[in-house]
């Protein structure tokens, strides 16, 4: 369904600063689309004060593109500011976070990270759509990166890796930097936020993995890769209504996918134990549910109250590490394409 992938999802968030409701007719829209000046006044007053409390809320995917177009990791932002520059219509986001990827040799590393970069914001008002675009500028300066752990003793930040260049290469401009310059597009409609990395221009929309179902409101949708013995902490995912259910869409190919649903306390300590490259062990506090999907779709719908909520899924089939911590070229591994949903019950 959606790549709601968010590789820099945080700057979806932008899209929701500029449903201005003022804008829906026609005649005003026409008027918003043809004034840049308009469009980066709404912006700068309506929508750059949104942009750090919304990317707060969720993790963003994170991909090496020279491994392969599927999520390996995942950054959650813990600070964030927005510093608005009316003389040249940017802003500058900085923002301050760990995660975590899963590499081959070094598998596991988890990090602190830091990074200043600016934008160049606009958006397009459509009958049926909005679209907001993100546009590189520049590195306000180099990501800041340290080593929370990493499963592979022998690895640290200067070890060299079969990418051409260190470990802290590999992450800061790997995959920080080159995700970000790629600039972002996100589209919004009825049923949710569309985001991809990349310029899309209207009609082109990002591609989806499922089906659009009924009054469901996408939340996230992406591909990630599980190396044995790993996890993706998908979300948090924010409910705000009651009566409410998040919904699993679930296709998985080779190992099957453990799932395990809960609340953002319990998932916070649980993914730094994750990113400080501890042992696997089971979640610190009670799961919501659990289960596994088989290879093939999974549909699963959870009643929940109102709060903040991850969706984990792991690959529980035992790490064959070789020499040094290389992977085995017989590695059970697991791909899995999801999309998280929410509606009323």
């Amino acid at each position: 369904m959606k790549p709601a992938s968010r590789s820099w999802a945080f700057l979806m968030l932008m899209v929701l600063a500029l449903a201005v409701s003022a804008v829906g007719c026609p005649c005003v829209r026409n008027a918003v689309n043809a004034d840049a000046g308009l469009r980066w006044w709404l912006f700068s007053n309506f929508g750059a004060s949104k942009v750090c409390p919304e990317m707060l809320k969720r993790g963003v995917p994170l991909k090496v593109a020279m491994i392969g177009p599927n999520s390996v990791g995942r950054f959650f932002p813990s600070q964030c500011q927005v510093h608005v520059n009316d003389q040249d219509h940017s802003m500058v986001v900085d923002v301050t976070g760990s995660g975590y990827v899963v590499l081959p040799f070094t598998r596991r590393v988890g990090f602190y990270c830091g990074v200043s970069i600016e934008y160049r914001p606009d958006f397009k008002l459509l009958e049926d759509a909005t679209y907001v675009w993100g546009r590189y500028s520049r590195a306000m300066r180099a990501p800041d990166l340290r080593l929370l752990g990493v499963e592979n003793q022998v690895i640290n930040l200067a070890t060299q890796t079969q990418w051409g260049g260190d470990l802290a290469t590999v992450l800061g401009r790997g995959v920080l930097e080159s995700e970000i310059a790629k600039g972002f597009t996100v589209v919004r409609l009825d049923d949710g936020d569309d985001f991809t990395l990349g310029i899309l221009n209207p009609p082109e929309r990002p591609k989806r993995y499922f089906k659009g179902i009924g009054d469901h409101v996408v939340l996230e949708s992406n591909v990630t890769d599980l190396a044995t013995a790993s996890r993706d902490y998908l979300g948090p995912f924010t409910i705000e209504q009651n009566n409410a259910a998040l919904y699993a869409r679930l296709r998985v190919t080779g190992a099957p996918a453990d799932y395990i649903l809960v609340d953002r306390q319990t998932g916070d300590n649980w993914r730094h134990d994750y990113e400080a490259a501890r042992p696997m062990g089971p979640n610190p506090g009670p799961s919501i549910a659990y289960g596994q999907a088989a290879p093939g779709e999974t549909s699963r719908a959870f009643p929940v109250e109102p709060g903040s909520y991850y969706l984990v899924v792991e690959n529980r089939a035992p790490a064959a590490v070789g020499l040094l911590g290389m992977p085995m070229p017989f590695e059970a591994r697991s791909t899995v394409t999801y999309s998280v949903e929410s509606s009323s019950r």
